[in-house]
């Protein structure tokens, strides 16, 4: 397939807002690439050259694009500048300019899709005393052979936005549209769901038949993919074996796993109620990671399964001294600590060991604990469809002793009360609460069910827990702020069903003069002129972001909002977080911030919680 062919395709789902015809078109494009390509397809609709846990980047920033459109298309530099100022998309600067190039390569080529990939692949590979020279030729060459439309989209790759507002269900959900008739061909599989459909009438049965094996083949596909988190090395598969090349893809060490997430009740009261008997663990608040061993390989995953091993040369020593399997991979929570007192740091201060610099220096400063607290993989099989109350013992028989990890604290009741004064031992040792987990329940990843539930500290006249919201734009900043350039943050939560991100709060507080150097450098980095494509938001900042960074915010309440659209539907308002306040950062994907279905949830219970305080 040629570059232009794809570019055209992307144009298309740039220009649709419906999720339902993006969907159609991303499928026509998918079923349309051969299996060499529909990998590279999916990377570059993200803005990627690989999986997200290879963090593979073109290292081409906004100067050196703009040098390259100028030598490209025969522009200064000045007029690429001035062209960007006014539209706010280096994209749309190429696809512009390269419509009226001032002069023509004599060596221009018709691009396909493997050239472009392999192109940016040779640009992020090239490093050393004039790698910036030799980055610039390559990217220039690429624009040399482009038209308006390709230029637009090869200028936008090495900055990873490619404003299509394609995330991880759009891709699972366009490959389930592709293989819906083979999945189908099994009478079986009919059978089981002409047996759920409700629907009378025929037409109206037809289509629900239809969305419901769609969505059942969709869910099948997103098994593999929360065990393999590399959806283009799913799709080249599925283009090579059809269905039956899903059965191939199992848990591999150095490919993150998705993390299992915990719902939230508001008492232990409730927790007991809905799980009966469960073990009760501390809720640390530090980095949650994913430690892979494979012989003397070690890699540690963030929860947003970024690479995060040479940071922590500590716990790889560690893991290469403690754990006992050859093959193993294990989540745990890793914390600063004074080795002196054997207290632990806020997460302000661990936060500062994840940095690229100094690293020697920080793991002394702030030596880590690590809690270990389940397993999902050992000596080359799956564990995680093995009940909870197993894979802890499992976990306590893999991990020997020694100084830096150690399994979390932990008690198994069917108690409320003992569970309260569970509860209470862990917040006066200054942790976050606790998680109840399900003795007999599997390790289901990248899901938020019951199997895990949290029960963090309450405060009084305040929500029983924190949300955490996606920052979406900013807004510039007042009187004393405008020295920061940034004076509050308009943030979202997740719509799952709609895959977007919905606004729910303005935020102004509870940020410190650092926080605000931080935010500013950081969101300046991603700010956009236009709404992002996965935004749903009728209030308007000065500038917005694509949906990236995830904090963690108290408010009073939760109310109801004509103005915000999370939880908004035809002649009901929104919701909105009243009085919110920034607590922290948080190492998550925007995917995993607090859903709509949970502000829902966290709606309904605050009047219950307010009922059951006690004064004083």
């Amino acid at each position: 397939m040629q570059f232009s062919e794809l570019a055209a395709y992307f144009e298309r789902i740039e220009n649709v807002s419906s999720r339902l015809e993006m969907t159609s078109i991303l499928a026509e494009l998918l079923a349309k690439a051969g299996a060499k390509e529909i990998r590279h397809i999916i990377y570059l609709s993200q803005g990627s050259l690989g999986p997200s846990h290879l963090a593979i980047e073109a290292g081409l920033g906004e100067g050196l694009i703009e040098q390259g459109i100028a030598r490209a298309f025969g522009y200064s530099k000045e007029e690429v500048e001035k062209l960007y100022k006014e539209t706010g998309d280096l994209g749309d600067v190429a696809k512009k300019l390269g419509d009226k190039k001032k002069q023509s390569s004599l060596f221009s080529e018709k691009l396909s899709i493997e050239k472009v990939f392999s192109n940016f692949k040779k640009i992020s590979e090239t490093e050393g005393k004039g790698s910036q020279d030799s980055k610039l030729k390559m990217f220039a060459e690429l624009l040399n052979s482009a038209s308006g439309t390709e230029a637009k989209f090869v200028a936008r790759i090495p900055l990873g936005n490619m404003r299509l507002g394609i995330g991880d269900p759009t891709i699972m959900e366009s490959l389930a549209v592709n293989y819906l008739g083979e999945f189908l061909k099994g009478k079986q599989t009919k059978k089981e769901i002409e047996a759920t459909l409700k629907e009378k009438k025929e037409e109206k049965r037809k289509e629900e038949f239809w969305r419901k094996a769609r969505q059942r083949l969709r869910e099948i596909i997103e098994e593999k993919y929360n065990i393999y988190s590399d959806l283009g090395g799913i799709a080249e598969n599925l283009k090579e074996n059809g269905l039956k090349g899903l059965e191939g893809i199992s848990i591999e060490p150095g490919v993150p796993i998705r993390p299992t997430l915990a719902e939230r009740l508001p008492s232990s009261k409730e927790i007991i109620k809905k799980l009966g008997r469960c073990a009760v663990e501390a809720k640390y608040d530090g980095f949650r990671l994913q430690c892979h061993k494979n012989g003397n390989s070690i890699i540690i995953f963030s929860r947003q399964a970024e690479n995060v091993t040479h940071m922590f040369p500590d716990l790889v020593n560690a893991i290469n001294a403690q754990v006992k399997a050859k093959k193993m991979i294990f989540e745990g929570e890793a914390l600063a600590y004074n080795e002196e007192t054997g207290q632990y740091f806020p997460f302000q201060i661990t936060i500062q060991r994840k940095r690229k610099y100094d690293i020697k220096k920080m793991s002394e400063d702030f030596p880590l604990k690590m809690f270990a607290f389940d397993i999902m993989y050992l000596e080359g099989k799956n564990c995680m469809e093995k009940p909870f109350k197993e894979r802890r013992k499992l976990l306590a028989k893999a991990i020997g002793k020694g100084k830096i990890i150690e399994l979390t604290k932990s008690i198994e009741t069917g108690d409320a009360e003992k569970m309260e004064a569970f509860f209470l031992e862990s917040i006066e040792n200054g942790l976050e609460g606790i998680i109840a987990k399900d003795l007999s329940a599997r390790y289901i990843a990248g899901a938020r069910k019951y199997a895990w539930i949290k029960l963090k500290r309450s405060y009084k006249g305040e929500l029983s827990d924190s949300a955490d919201v996606t920052i979406i734009g900013y807004f510039k900043g007042r009187g004393k702020r405008t020295q920061f350039g940034l004076g509050g943050l308009l943030t979202a939560v997740y719509d799952e069903a709609t895959d977007s991100f919905k606004s729910i709060a303005k935020i102004g507080t509870g940020m410190t003069e650092e926080i605000l150097v931080e935010l500013e450098k950081k969101l300046s980095k991603i700010s956009q002129k236009e709404k992002p494509a996965r935004v749903d938001s009728e209030i308007e900042p000065d500038s917005w972001v694509k949906p990236f960074y995830v904090i963690e915010v108290r408010a009073d309440e939760i109310t109801k909002s004509p103005m915000h659209t999370a939880g908004k539907t035809k002649g009901e308002p929104g919701f909105a977080l009243r009085f919110p306040r920034m607590i922290k950062f948080r190492e998550k994907k925007p995917e995993e911030s607090t859903s709509v279905k949970e502000i829902l949830a966290m709606y309904k219970n605050q009047g219950s919680i307010k009922l059951n305080e006690t004064p004083g």
